[in-house]
């Protein structure tokens, strides 16, 4: 395991043989987890030691004795935790069959089968890998995004489903369990898909009650319908279209708890397998495979230890690294370079009315649905920092020796294969600019 892994939630006691409250911890020779018990509100504790496991409701470790919480009753009915730890078949075969169960109860395709059970699996390690991948679901048909979401309930890690969210509703979840959300809210603001975003990186915390702050870093699947902005995510996020089905998901709810069951025994066992072999391999929780790709990597780290798996994913990993390069086509925040590129070289101003017809011009030939605002685009040129002024017919952006630098700055720094113009200065000097922009 991991030393010095975070745990997510502990408190201690001024007395020195105080029980500590935690929802899990990993040490350097060992995990503490939780499991389910009879009372839905008090989980008992799971200790891993890398060969045995050893379920208790108090453990001690190392001279300290650990408790579970105490669960609020509306978040213990619906939280799941393994009831024991199953390590029966191969990581490999497992996958398989949660594959081939994706495809019989939802008809996914394959390919699309793949990716939400690599979702799934990396859910068990969100609090090891830099940032927990977003899962972006699209779709005409509500019913189909809840039968998933039925579905990623039983397997997931400690899944929370939720709608009608926003800050506040955020700040009262108990985010130090680690929840697994899983949002249904195609109306979800794009204010609050940003700051969803924006908060997925360990170490950015957000402000709390009374003065605290929270840690949000946390797996996140996220029903958006048929009409999402795709300006309010960046590209660093695993998205899936939901295919129409003739009928719904045919398990009633005894089905699904049983299903619940043998896949969290399953896949708590792998998570400790997983924690014991990256304690074994000395591995920290980040790794240089697909480096163009965050979403890529974060997908990998969860598949690293085993070889059958990585032949079987890597084509897929392949994939979204393409895709996401499609998706960079279409990201507002980059394309907007390139309609400021040539009159930047030619003319003296470009007002943000004529930036925006450009700028939704481009993305229609590229297949891109969404019209973006003038409002819009202001804010877009407003955030990578370019100075913009008012005049008798609305904003407008100069292109002044501060904004054409800032623009050729940018274009190195996200790496866009923009044309060099003869005759500009900025241009002709990549090697200098780049060399300031990393300092």
């Amino acid at each position: 395991m991991p030393a010095g892994g975070r745990q997510t939630s502990e408190r201690n006691s001024w007395k020195d043989d105080a029980d500590v409250v935690t929802t899990g911890k990993i040490f350097s020779d060992g995990v503490i987890d939780l499991v389910s018990s009879r009372d839905a509100c008090r989980p008992r504790l799971l200790f891993w030691d890398g060969k045995r496991a050893r379920v208790a409701s108090r453990i001690q470790h190392h001279g300290v004795w650990y408790v579970a919480p105490q669960l609020h009753p509306s978040i213990g009915r619906v939280i799941r935790f393994p009831g024991d730890v199953n390590r029966s078949g191969s990581t490999t075969e497992f996958f398989a069959d949660v594959v081939s169960l994706l495809q019989e109860y939802l008809a996914l395709p394959r390919e699309l089968a793949q990716q939400v059970a690599l979702w799934m699996t990396s859910t068990w390690l969100a609090d090891v890998v830099p940032s927990p991948p977003v899962l972006l679901i699209s779709g005409p048909h509500m019913g189909r995004a809840i039968d998933l979401f039925q579905l990623l309930g039983c397997g997931s890690r400690r899944a929370l489903s939720l709608t009608g969210i926003n800050r506040t509703a955020l700040v009262g979840l108990p985010m130090d369990l680690r929840p697994s959300l899983l949002i249904n809210q195609p109306d979800l603001p794009q204010r609050m898909s940003r700051l969803l975003c924006a908060c997925n990186h360990r170490g950015v915390n957000v402000p709390g009650k009374s003065g605290t702050v929270e840690e949000w870093v946390v797996s996140k699947a996220i029903f958006t319908g048929m009409a999402p902005s795709p300006g309010a995510w960046d590209v660093e996020a695993l998205w899936i279209s939901l295919p129409s089905a003739a009928t719904g998901l045919r398990l009633d709810q005894q089905a699904l708890a049983r299903l619940a069951q043998d896949l969290q025994a399953k896949f708590q066992a792998f998570r400790l397998d997983w924690l014991s072999k990256a304690h074994e391999a000395g591995f920290s929780g980040s790794n240089l495979s697909f480096p163009e790709s965050g979403l890529a990597q974060n997908l990998f780290t969860c598949v690293r230890h085993e070889p059958e798996l990585i032949d079987l994913v890597n084509p897929l990993l392949c994939g979204l690294v393409e895709d996401a390069k499609v998706r960079q086509g279409l990201d507002p925040s980059l394309v907007v370079f390139e309609v400021l590129w040539e009159p930047a070289h030619q003319l003296p101003k470009l007002s943000v009315q004529k930036i925006t017809e450009y700028l939704n011009l481009k993305l229609r030939i590229r297949g891109g649905r969404y019209e973006y605002s003038e409002e819009e685009v202001g804010w877009i040129l407003k955030g990578h920092g370019f100075n913009r002024r008012r005049n008798g017919s609305g904003m407008v952006l100069r292109f002044s020796g501060d904004n054409t630098r800032l623009l050729h700055r940018l274009v190195r720094r996200f790496g866009l294969d923009l044309p060099e113009l003869p005759g500009c200065a900025d241009c002709a000097g990549p090697n200098t600019m780049v060399a300031q922009e990393s300092v």
